[in-house]
């Protein structure tokens, strides 16, 4: 199968829907199909050598034309996306982010009844960044990822989301995220990867990965380890942060005086010789950690979660949307109510100090994380793939009936 994957970014840029979309096409590639990523021309530029896959450049420039005129935007987009079907004659169409790729596909797709879906990726969808950080785009992700073939969820709760966006449930097809559970399973010294690390040999270390956003809620986690330290002054306690632009954080630490109790590390996937992703640097991060915490108010479908599982850490984190997803309270760890802090101090401690329940959750985090291998997601996009191409001329026109 010939498939295109359209995204607005890519490698070398490294959060979760690069590291994905890399995957997926990698695994694609493993499986004898052939995936081509369609990427604008300055990340095509800065790619890595070595892909699995084939990857072409795309005009990204017209995508500023809807600051301006969304119909001039329309057209250019049809135009380009018409010239890359008819030169290499995909089978079917993976778009990425409802905005501006997903409206651009979902607007070529209704006039041209080309085969494909487009993958929410969680930040697109949420409430709070879709009405405040997409004022612009708003309207026009309202009025076309609607009228998009399928639609691609991570999640239950990104489900709802989309519904509430005006896509309709049976266009909505739930497709969590993926993870490589060797790469995070396997043996491992922690004493030699914590001295390489630069963390405490001899401390109980709790991980977050995250970037520096207010979504994560930082606050809460650093004031719950303040508490934890206050509280247990026996034992050693460590707390290491991941992630862009975590070394802001830097201050908070110096007002909480907990600069000591925490690491602070900025992992650029971007510096990456290689080609596997996550790099191996953030990988050993999850293998030197005891336990995950994470106090976001939201989320997708978290990789950083997902990773932390394969590596086989219980896990306290909030109970908020996304997470409940991925995260059975007293199963894989315990859950805690946003922006409590108490709560969740006396988790991280609980966890801590209980070697029974420890043991417990890092099994069931263990056994959860095996069952989203990447063979299993790429087969799963594969079926829905074979059934958009199979339904696809009747689907459209139910489509243009229902408008």
């Amino acid at each position: 199968m010939k498939i295109a994957i359209f995204t607005p970014t890519f490698l070398p840029k490294c959060s979760g829907a690069e590291i994905f979309h890399h995957n997926l096409a990698r695994e694609f590639a493993a499986m004898g199909h052939q995936p081509i990523v369609i990427i604008p021309r300055s990340f095509h530029r800065r790619l890595p050598p070595s892909l699995s896959y084939r990857a072409i450049g795309f005009p990204a420039n017209i995508w500023s034309y809807f600051k301006y005129s969304p119909s001039a935007a329309f057209f250019l987009n049809r135009v380009a996306l018409d010239h890359l079907q008819k030169r290499h004659g995909f089978n079917v169409w993976h778009t990425v982010v409802l905005s501006p790729s997903g409206v651009c596909f979902a607007n070529w797709q209704y006039r041209r009844r080309i085969p494909g879906l487009i993958r929410a990726v969680g930040d697109d969808v949420q409430p709070v960044v879709t009405e405040e950080k997409r004022s612009g785009m708003r309207s026009l992700v309202r009025k076309w990822i609607p009228r998009a073939q399928r639609i691609v969820s991570l999640s239950h709760d990104m489900s709802s989301q989309l519904q509430e966006l005006g896509v309709r449930r049976d266009r909505i097809e739930i497709i969590p995220n993926a993870v490589d559970f060797g790469r995070f399973s396997a043996p491992v010294d922690k004493f030699s990867l914590r001295q390489k690390n630069g963390v405490p040999s001899d401390a109980f270390i709790f991980l977050c990965v995250a970037r520096n956003h207010p979504q994560k809620d930082f606050p809460t986690l650093l004031s719950a380890f303040q508490k934890v330290l206050d509280f247990n002054t026996k034992r050693k306690f460590h707390l290491l942060i991941v992630g862009r632009g975590v070394l802001l954080l830097s201050e908070l630490l110096v007002n909480l005086g907990i600069q000591n109790e925490v690491t602070l590390k900025e992992v650029s996937p971007s510096a990456n010789e290689g080609t596997d992703f996550p790099p191996q640097e953030l990988v050993d991060l999850y293998r030197l950690a005891d336990v995950f915490v994470l106090s976001s108010l939201l989320e997708g479908f978290s990789s950083a979660l997902l990773e932390a599982m394969a590596a086989g850490l219980p896990v306290v984190a909030t109970n908020v949307p996304g997470i409940v997803d991925q995260v059975k309270n007293d199963i894989h760890g315990l859950l805690c109510e946003c922006r409590n802090t108490h709560q969740f101090s006396a988790s991280m401690l609980a966890i801590a100090n209980g070697e029974d329940k420890y043991a417990f959750f890092s099994r069931n985090s263990s056994s959860t994380a095996k069952e989203f291998s990447w063979r299993q997601t790429a087969e799963k996009y594969l079926a829905a793939y074979d059934k958009i191409i199979s339904q696809s001329s009747e689907k459209c026109h139910l489509i243009h009936q229902s408008e």
